[in-house]
């Protein structure tokens, strides 16, 4: 788990990156409103492609093998990025960038699940994430120190050099991190699963002193088929399922997007300098890191419905009132506010996708759902931003944020199931239809295991 604490600390600043470099890429080289808003969405865009297709790979050939792969990548194109001669270079690095990011989003949280007991799955997934703020947070306090100091204009280079440092993770990660044992286990490769299973069960009796006693058999699982692993999620019993994943996905992340990307942007535009936007955002930003915290301890004890709903909704109100408030101290308040819920309740987002797939399909699943999410919040809602900035004001921007997150509360409201308390497999069974079933009429077609 501190090697999957690490891997999102190390992505979320390149991440961040973007939002951390736009104010001084738009004063050196001029950019217009539309190349800005394409700069600010480049590295979303690359996520998106690589998404998606990164989970169908981590089914395939492993959760290990995909996250070493993509941290080397994305780590060698963000260094190369900081050598780079224009806009144009930049944008196409950044895209190829992203979508090499994009095949290792989803992969620490699809291990937590298949690694966590379910009394602390959430909260695991939570401390997670919290490193993902980290990061974010990371990304505008070094372009505070180093955008305005380092001379000849080349501040924002260094900051892209910094981010090739996660090549030093792909090697501690070949080196320490196993393939998870549920992964294993779907693909029938029992030994290298046991193998695995003895490993952590050394570790713990040397840790605790103790002999562990023998892990009780599992209840046979189900013959029932698997439908086909591109296909199910789009088809009954999966798709309403996914259908309320990525609407909840995209809507609360929208508020991330919103303040990470944008933020030094609006508050430059509310009238302050360069440098107190990035203070700003770095303050608002690293305030995320309790409200996951926050949200690591409540997820276990609510359930991730009501943590969802609850954060979601005072982000969202937050957001409204953000663009209307004058003076630094509302900005500030209310900027925490959004900040602290609504990044806060992204691990639990994220917990409640990785549990609602079975192990065969969870990447795949789980990749998709954020790759519709980002689209939506990351691509198309960013890309609207600055023109309503320049048009309408703070104002608007926000009042869309806050309501496409008022629209994810609605849908996982009206059409979530609770998985708090369930083991993973009780978590993502499914249910499949007698008429999807190829079994013989004398079988009950309804109780199997996806």
């Amino acid at each position: 788990m501190g090697l999957l604490f690490l891997s999102w600390l190390i992505e979320s600043y390149d991440i961040g990156l973007t939002g951390s470099v736009l104010p001084s890429l738009t004063q050196q080289l001029d950019l217009s409103t539309s190349m800005k808003s394409f700069v600010a969405i480049a590295a979303n865009i690359g996520i998106v492609i690589g998404i998606v297709p990164a989970g169908r790979l981590a089914d395939h050939f492993g959760r290990r093998k995909v996250l070493i792969a993509g941290t080397g990548a994305y780590a060698v194109l963000t260094f190369a990025t900081g050598l780079a001669h224009g806009i144009d270079s930049v944008i196409i690095l950044r895209i190829a960038d992203g979508m090499a990011m994009g095949a290792v989003f989803p992969i620490p949280y699809v291990y937590a699940s298949e690694l966590c007991p379910r009394d602390r799955r959430g909260r695991f997934i939570g401390w997670a994430d919290s490193f993902l703020s980290l990061g974010y947070f990371l990304s505008p306090l070094l372009a505070l120190v180093l955008i305005p100091n380092v001379e000849d204009t080349n501040g924002w280079r260094i900051m892209f050099f910094v981010g090739g440092a996660p090549i030093l993770f792909a090697l501690l990660a070949w080196r320490y991190l196993p393939e998870s044992p549920r992964w294993l286990e779907s693909k029938g490769r029992w030994i290298e699963c046991e193998e695995v299973l003895a490993s952590m069960e050394s570790r713990a009796e040397r840790s605790t002193g103790r002999t562990l006693d023998p892990i009780p058999n599992e209840e046979p699982r189900s013959t029932t088929p698997v439908l086909h692993p591109l296909r199910s999620i789009f088809r009954p019993p999966l798709l309403r399922r996914s259908a309320t994943l990525w609407v909840t996905f995209g809507g609360t992340f929208f508020i991330f997007y919103s303040i990470q990307i944008f933020m030094p942007t609006v508050v430059t535009k509310m009238g302050y300098s360069p440098t107190s936007a990035f203070a700003f955002t770095a303050v608002i930003v690293g305030v995320s890191i309790p409200g996951k915290l926050l949200e690591s301890w409540v997820i276990e004890r609510w359930g991730r419905k009501p943590v969802i709903i609850a954060f979601t909704v005072i982000a969202a109100a937050a957001s409204l009132g953000f663009g209307f408030v004058r003076g630094a101290l509302p900005i500030f308040v209310l900027g925490c506010l959004m900040s602290f819920f609504g990044i806060g309740v992204d691990p639990a987002v994220k917990t409640y996708t990785s549990e609602s797939y079975p192990t065969e399909i969870r990447a795949w699943g789980v990749s998709t759902t954020e790759g519709f999410g980002r689209l939506i919040s990351g691509v198309i809602g960013p890309s609207f931003i600055p023109v309503v900035l320049s048009d309408l004001g703070v104002g608007a921007v926000y009042a869309l944020v806050g309501t496409v997150a008022l629209v994810a509360v609605v849908v996982v409201a009206l059409f979530g199931r609770e998985t708090k308390g369930l083991t993973l497999e009780q978590s993502a069974e499914v249910l499949f239809p007698p008429r999807l079933s190829r079994r013989s009429s004398t079988t009950n077609a309804g109780d199997g295991v996806g």
